[in-house]
Order: structure tokens, then sequence, then C-alpha cells
């Protein structure tokens, strides 16, 4: 147990100082373009790569999922369909035509060509579980991830490379202290086990020490940045928090049901992508409603 915590935290802190270096460099690049002293293209290329790269890897794994229960969504039009949806908010602005209906036609664009697909190499058979999958995997990973980077965009207007990645800062140590926090608090003190059906780990303890820990961490960058007022924090530490451990929930429940610990042994210790996205394609949403009418300019 003991090796498996020292682990644990090894791996997390690694990937910390290595997501946190890399937003900063795209929050440097996205400042200059701001500025007009670099193409405009460079705002927000390394968010949008990563972005497309990690729901890619996530698909691969929750396709890997739906196969465990003979469901078997086309995977070339899953891939295309979640890495653009994901991107949209990079590509979409730099072309000359309206962004807002290019997301929906993205979305369509995918299950029309799965449905081409699953067509050709399966004909009737199993296609509506296949393209529910298709669906699910679009909205799930893709649309979750275009609210992540709609939050990375809410500063694309700032010259500087605070106000480049606050936002999408605040909200990922949020998400993650919440993990972080559930994760020690519900070992250490958890009696009282949530949903044992699905997850026998998770208890209630742990729950609403995830809560707590979001909410000191918002209300820390409330304090040092202003990034966004003290009362919005709180507010907006319990909604990442608990919308993000309900998408732990969801994605303990797809695991369960294909009889799979994790998506994946792609992290040590951690698992696959998809153990890692789970808490912030659901709780991005309702970050970007509180951040877009609440939070302020950097």
């Amino acid at each position: 147990m003991k090796s498996t915590l020292v682990q644990r935290v090894v791996f997390g802190s690694l990937l910390i100082v290595i997501f946190t270096g890399l937003f900063l460099l795209d929050g440097h690049l996205g400042a200059r373009a701001a500025q007009n002293t670099l193409p405009v293209w460079l705002g927000g290329i390394i968010f949008a790569v990563l972005a497309m790269l990690l729901t890619a890897i996530g698909a691969v794994e929750l396709r890997r999922l739906a196969r465990a229960r003979q469901i078997h969504p086309p995977l070339l039009p899953v891939l295309i369909a979640v890495t653009l949806t994901a991107a949209h908010p990079y590509w979409a602005p730099l072309l000359s035509v309206d962004p807002t209906p290019l997301l929906a036609i993205v979305m369509l664009a995918g299950v029309l060509l799965a449905g081409l697909v699953q067509a050709q190499k399966n004909g009737a058979a199993g296609a509506l579980a296949n393209l529910a999958g298709v669906c699910f995997s679009i909205i799930y990973l893709g649309l979750g991830c275009w609210f992540v980077l709609k939050i990375r965009f809410l500063g694309a207007e700032s010259t500087g490379i605070w106000g480049q990645t606050g936002g999408v800062l605040l909200f990922l140590a949020c998400v993650k202290s919440c993990d972080i926090g559930a994760y020690f608090t519900g070992r250490f003190l958890g009696r009282h086990q949530w949903v044992p059906s699905l997850s026998p780990g998770k208890t209630w303890e742990g729950f609403f020490g995830g809560i707590i820990w979001a909410v000191l961490v918002a209300s820390l960058f409330s304090a040092l940045s202003g990034i966004i007022d003290m009362y919005v924090a709180w507010l907006f530490g319990v909604l990442v928090a608990v919308t993000g451990q309900l998408g732990d929930l969801l994605e303990s429940m797809l695991k369960r049901d294909a009889k799979s610990k994790d998506s994946a042994h792609l992290i040590p210790e951690f698992g696959g992508v998809l153990d890692v996205l789970d808490s912030v394609v659901a709780a991005a949403p309702f970050a970007y409603l509180v951040l877009a009418a609440f939070g302020k300019k950097g």
C-alpha cells in the first residue's frame, strides 16, 4: 500500500509539472499572439493539440470498454469527430465563417460517417448500439473537452500569460485537488460507502473531503490572483467538485459494466487517459458557465 501511494504521488506530481509547463508555454504564445508579435494561429495551439491527443486516446479506451460489452462503434469516425469537436474553439474562429454552426456540423458528420462505416461492415447488425456508442463518445469526450478549450479561450484577448491561462489553471487545479482530496480523505477517514455497488472505495467522507479541497484551492486562487471574487470561488469550488465526482462515478459505472478496473494501463497508478479525464469533462461545462458569467478578465 505504501509503495502504491508513493508511486501515485510521484507520477501525479510529475504530470502536474509537465502539464503546467505546457500550459504556461501556451499562455506565452497566446499573449504574444494577442500583442500581434506572433501569428494569431499560435494562440492556444499547444492546448488544442493536447486536447486532440488526449481525447483521441480517451476515445480508443472508451471503445475498448464498449467492445467488452459487444458494442463496436467505428473507430475512425469517432476519432475524427471527437478530436475536431474538442479542438473546435481553436480552429473554427480561424476560418472566415460563423464558427457556431461548424460544431454541430462536425458532430453530425461524425455520426453520419459512422453510419456509413456501420452499413458497409455490419449492415443493420448492432447498428443502434454501435451508433449510440459513437454519439456517447462525441458528447462525453468531444463536447466535454470543447468546454475545457472554451475556458482556455476566455483569456484569448489578454496580453499577459496569466490572463491567457489563469481561468483554465484555476479549473484544472480545482478538479484535480478535488480528486486528490477525495482520495486521501476517503483512504484515511472513509467509513460510509457512497455507491458500494459501483465503487466500494468511494465514501461520503471522501466526497465531502474533495469538495473542501476544491473550495480551498478556488479560494486561494481568488485571494492571490483576483481571477474571481471570493464568494464566486466558493460556488465554483463546490460546483466543480460535485460535478467532477459525478463524472468519476459515471466512468466507474462504465468500467464496472465492462468488468475492467481501469480504462487502460497507460499511466502508472492512475490507469488510462479516460481515468484522468473523467472528472474534467464532466465538470468543464459548469466551470465555464461560472467563469464566463463571473470571471474577471486578466
